[in-house]
């Protein structure tokens, strides 16, 4: 029983011993994909994707035939009409020509043949009143540059969207990494405390063993009743954050913020690799979505300046044609039968300097594409070196809370004996053992701290 109080109060530095164990939690990368599968953003993104998928399929298809129907049928009445005064001019003419071709002796004198009939004068009305057209049709573009380059700057426009989904996915890994790191850090914070407050319980039996032996008064139990309470108080607040911190991890995954959350400790004992900056910074310029997505950007700019200047020299070819029936009434007959072909060509000879123009704001566009890519490598470069750093700072900051925990245990050790001994206040005691209590909590924070920043750093580097 000598140092039962040494031993209870040392017992939860065991969480951060080192052990053999580097990679990903199996339980967290679990909900990592339950996070990556639920995310309502990510869904934004699977929806933008799909549309531009559809987008790029449109542009497949306005390159293909198109084969129509179309029928329609009029009934008109009123509107404007024309007077066509056949009678006036035929009728004086015909009646000269029925005489010349009256043959004496085959009609009675004085009359005349009627070879050549006497007409009215006409008034056609505009509209068509009764008349049909159905037909099938049918047009291809031989050529169209809009058509050739609109395909290829959609299907650069679907990897861009494919590659910012990545950046969201590879935000979203770290954000729920850092919630699950908090979580489990208060979680054993609050282990911290609980085993505080056992031996602070012991504590406080010791000391009234004390009393009842005429060793010590009634104060050492008071004041071990006042640092128990202080005890839970600090659990109740480390409850509090608890159920904080796995609200908001469940709302990071999507699910109900009461859920639970199974804690991997394991993650506390993980062992780090050795990262290098400047070969982290190599692997980001090739491994980050953003440069994905820029390129694309890029390629569809570029592409952009081809079609346009495509568009001031080269004309658009197409073919058409159409084959129904036309007439008035619905007979579906030889006199109503039509068929037309038709090749086409246009090319506009002076538009005011508006394609001049179009192709050179895809050259600018193209420009600041690449003026954006230089300046995302610089941020990037910054990004994974600052992160190096910092993670850097967080070990050091590890290994300094480990020696004052260090220090603090043996400090304890010491002040315990005498305690036991009644060579020490209890003052010196209590004292000690808040020191402990400190330097296990300083170091299990800067621990967390630590797989924050190698979190943080991982994602700067694309990994």
């Amino acid at each position: 029983m000598r140092n039962y109080f040494a031993f209870l109060l040392l017992l939860p530095l065991s969480v951060l011993s080192t052990a053999p164990l580097s990679g990903q939690s199996a339980i967290l990368e679990g909900y990592i994909q339950e996070g990556l599968t639920a995310n309502l953003g990510l869904k934004q993104h699977d929806l933008d994707h799909a549309k531009a998928r559809e987008a790029l399929r449109q542009s497949k298809s306005l390159g293909m035939p198109k084969l129509s129907f179309d029928a329609n049928y009029t009934v008109a009445a009123g509107g404007r009409k024309i007077d066509f005064p056949i009678g006036d001019l035929l009728n004086d003419a015909y009646n000269n020509l029925n005489a010349l071709n009256a043959v004496p002796g085959n009609l009675p004198p004085g009359v005349i043949p009627d070879i050549f009939p006497s007409l009215e004068n006409q008034q056609i009305q505009f509209l068509p009143n009764n008349f049909q057209e159905t037909k099938i049709s049918f047009t291809y573009p031989i050529f169209n540059s809009d058509l050739k380059y609109n395909r290829e700057i959609q299907q650069y426009l679907l990897q861009s969207k494919a590659a910012g989904k990545a950046a969201t996915e590879q935000e979203l890994r770290y954000q729920i990494t850092e919630a699950y790191l908090n979580y489990l850090r208060v979680l054993e914070a609050e282990k911290i405390w609980l085993n505080t407050k056992t031996v602070l319980t012991e504590l406080r039996r010791f000391n009234e063993s004390l009393v009842k032996n005429n060793v010590a008064t009634r104060d050492v139990v008071a004041t071990a009743d006042y640092e128990l309470s202080k005890a839970e108080n600090e659990i109740f607040k480390f409850q509090s954050q608890q159920n904080t911190a796995r609200a908001y991890f469940n709302f990071l995954i999507n699910k109900d913020l009461q859920s639970a959350v199974v804690a991997d400790t394991s993650l506390l004992r993980a062992i780090l690799p050795a990262y290098q900056a400047a070969q982290l910074v190599e692997e980001s310029l090739n491994k980050r979505p953003e440069f994905t997505a820029l390129k694309a950007g890029q390629q569809a700019a570029e592409t952009d300046v081809r079609r346009n200047a495509a568009n001031s020299r080269l004309p658009d070819f197409y073919l058409g044609g159409s084959f129904g029936f036309q007439g008035f009434g619905y007979k579906f007959n030889k006199e109503q039968a039509y068929a037309l072909a038709q090749v086409g060509l246009s090319y506009d000879i002076f538009d005011g300097g508006f394609r001049k123009s179009k192709t050179q704001e895809a050259r600018l566009q193209a420009e600041s594409v690449r003026n954006q890519t230089g300046q995302l490598q610089q941020q990037i470069a910054l990004q994974v070196t600052a992160a190096w750093n910092e993670l850097e700072s967080a070990q050091n900051s590890f290994r300094t809370a480990r020696i004052g925990l260090r220090a603090a245990e043996e400090t304890f050790r010491i002040v315990n004996n005498k305690y036991r001994a009644n060579q020490v206040l209890l003052l010196e005691f209590l004292d000690a053992q808040n020191r402990v209590t400190t330097a296990q909590l300083q170091q299990l924070l800067a621990w967390s701290e630590v797989l924050v920043k190698e979190a943080g750093l991982r994602k700067a580097a694309g990994l």
